[in-house]
């Protein structure tokens, strides 16, 4: 009787572990964890802005030469034009993953000038202000989540333009406001400051060609007026 008491021991412990290991239908089921990689966003570049710049204008080398209405021509002079000067825009861009396109609308203006005396000759001009439209064409990076890109654009600006001379053998005589156009070229790149708020800095050369402009006396010049421009801005991105 003790061996068969023992022996039904046994077998409820055995009986009582394998329910206790054994899985059913209900039991939870436990899935292994899967790691999740976060993937970093760009910034949303896509939209309108709106700002403002400031800059300087330099290296706008202009060679004065004098083509009178008889003999031959003869140099009087350079304009160096340069100067500080200020600009408003506005602009919408579109982004397509990384490239980002769109085109932007300015208007500027400034102290940007230059003069020379030559013995009896006096020249200066000026640029008035000028209005522009570029495209601007980047990749966003990484580094400092920026947008880095390429500008092209053309301008219309006006320019005062003055060479005179009392010399009764060679007098001039050339005064004049007129109006040209030109092409922009620059490298540039914008970075957040904010949520809303980028900095902007830009390198551009613009050149406006070459125009005839000729005096009451038949003595005419050729004004070719070009710059190199650094500038800094911001934009406000909506």
């Amino acid at each position: 009787m003790m061996k068969s008491a023992s022996l039904v021991t046994c077998l409820t412990v055995l009986i009582a572990t394998g329910h206790a290991h054994a899985g059913s239908l209900h039991d939870p089921v436990i899935e292994t964890p899967v790691t999740a990689f976060a993937v970093e966003d760009l910034k949303p570049w896509h939209g309108a802005y709106i700002g403002g710049t400031i800059g300087h204008h330099f290296s706008g080398g202009d060679q004065v030469g004098i083509d009178p209405t008889s003999g031959s021509s003869f140099d009087v002079g350079d304009f160096d034009i340069s100067g500080w000067t200020g600009s408003l825009r506005a602009g919408y861009r579109w982004q397509f993953s990384s490239f980002v396109i769109g085109g932007e609308l300015a208007v500027e203006g400034g102290p940007v000038e230059d003069a020379f005396r030559n013995g009896d000759v006096r020249g200066s001009t000026k640029l008035n202000h000028a209005l522009s439209f570029r495209v601007k064409a980047g990749s966003v990076w990484r580094v400092w989540d920026s947008f880095v890109y390429g500008t092209v654009g053309v301008t219309r600006a006006e320019f005062d333009y003055n060479v005179t001379s009392n010399n009764p053998i060679r007098p001039l005589a050339i005064d004049e406001t007129y109006s040209t156009n030109g092409y922009i070229l620059g490298l540039g790149f914008e970075r957040p400051i904010s949520d809303r708020w980028t900095l902007t800095g830009e390198y551009e050369y613009t050149n406006f060609g070459t125009d005839k402009l000729t005096g009451g006396n038949g003595n005419s010049t050729l004004a070719t007026p070009l710059f190199h421009t650094v500038k800094l801005g911001v934009n406000y991105n909506f």
